[in-house]
C-alpha cells in the first residue's frame, strides 16, 4: 500500500470532514482535496502536520537495492 492510500484510509476513518482535518493541520482545504485525489503532492512538513493530526507516524525507509542487470555474453 502506498503512502497516499494510507493517508486516504486514515482521513476516511477519522470521522471529521476533510475541511476540519485540513484546518486542524493548518493546510489549505483545497490542497488537501488535491492530495486526497492524487492530483498533487504535499511537502514533508505538511505531511508531518497531517500525520500528526491523523495519529500517523512518518518513518523514513531505506529503498531496496536496485537489481543489477545481468552481463551479456560476448563481452558487451
Amino acid at each position: 500500500m502506498d503512502i497516499l492510500q494510507q493517508f486516504r484510509e486514515a482521513i476516511d476513518a477519522d470521522g471529521r470532514t476533510r475541511k476540519a482535518i485540513a484546518q486542524a493541520a493548518d493546510i489549505d482545504p483545497a490542497a488537501l482535496h488535491r492530495f486526497y485525489h492524487g492530483e498533487r503532492g504535499l511537502n514533508c512538513w505538511t505531511l508531518a502536520r497531517l500525520a500528526d493530526v491523523l495519529g500517523l507516524e512518518l518513518q523514513p525507509v531505506k529503498p531496496a537495492p536496485k537489481a543489477s542487470k545481468p552481463k551479456r555474453k560476448g563481452g558487451k
